[in-house]
């Protein structure tokens, strides 16, 4: 899978923050959250590590609906349900309703309100929601974005042996996850260890410049939508 530099949108945006952002967006289980530990050992100075994991281990269950047993499709809901995704099966997604859309604009603006005053942090994202991903990109630009691939059989493989939530969420997120995307960096997690991609970051955020690199390619070799 390879990526290519953008030669015409070249940008030297890593000195102009306030703070370090670094984000980090890619499938369940791609090893992001590890990532985000090995990038607070590296760093010289206190690195916060948030994401969207934060709002949705925090969001009422309550309002979370799943389907039924019986194949019932979730009813709507104004936080989140769980709905088919487009990966091999067992494929699951979430879909966001109102509030929780409402609850991740907020985080979007909390984030940059943190780096504003000075606060490094590392961001866990799986941006799935259109709307949610068109509102990252525009509030959260000042960040060092970076993609964060892996091969779809070892996501899947992953996601098995951690065991702590609902298989079908790495086969969703996958096909979603780097649609429309525009990075910093793209990293490839199948192979490489989270101390090493943690070093291959670090050291392509302290650059004096930096290309936007164009989303990954699919397996099939089409291009993302």
């Amino acid at each position: 899978m390879g990526v290519e530099v953008d030669e015409g949108d070249l940008t030297d945006k890593t000195h102009k923050m306030s703070a370090t952002m670094i984000v980090l967006n890619g499938a369940s289980s791609a090893g992001k959250t590890s990532i985000a530990r090995a990038l607070q050992d590296l760093w010289p100075r206190p690195l916060f590590v948030t994401g969207i994991d934060t709002f949705i281990s925090g969001w009422p269950r309550t309002f979370t609906n799943f389907p039924g047993e019986d194949g019932t499709p979730a009813v709507p809901s104004v936080g989140l349900r769980v709905v088919p995704g487009l990966g091999p099966e067992p494929s699951w997604i979430l879909e966001c309703g109102v509030e929780f859309h409402k609850l991740m604009r907020l985080a979007h603006r909390t984030w940059a309100t943190l780096q504003d005053a000075g606060i490094d942090q590392v961001v866990d994202l799986a941006l799935f929601d259109e709307t949610l991903r068109l509102d990252a990109t525009d509030v959260l630009r000042g960040a060092f974005w970076v993609g964060v691939t892996c091969d779809a059989d070892e996501l899947v493989r992953r996601e098995a042996i951690r065991g702590d939530r609902p298989q079908g969420f790495a086969s969703g997120t996958s096909v979603v996850v780097h649609r429309g995307m525009r990075y910093d960096l793209v990293v490839d997690s199948t192979m490489l260890t989270s101390e090493k991609l943690a070093d291959v970051i670090v050291e392509a955020f302290g650059a004096t410049e930096h290309g936007i690199l164009a989303a990954p390619e699919p397996a099939d070799g089409t291009m993302l939508d």
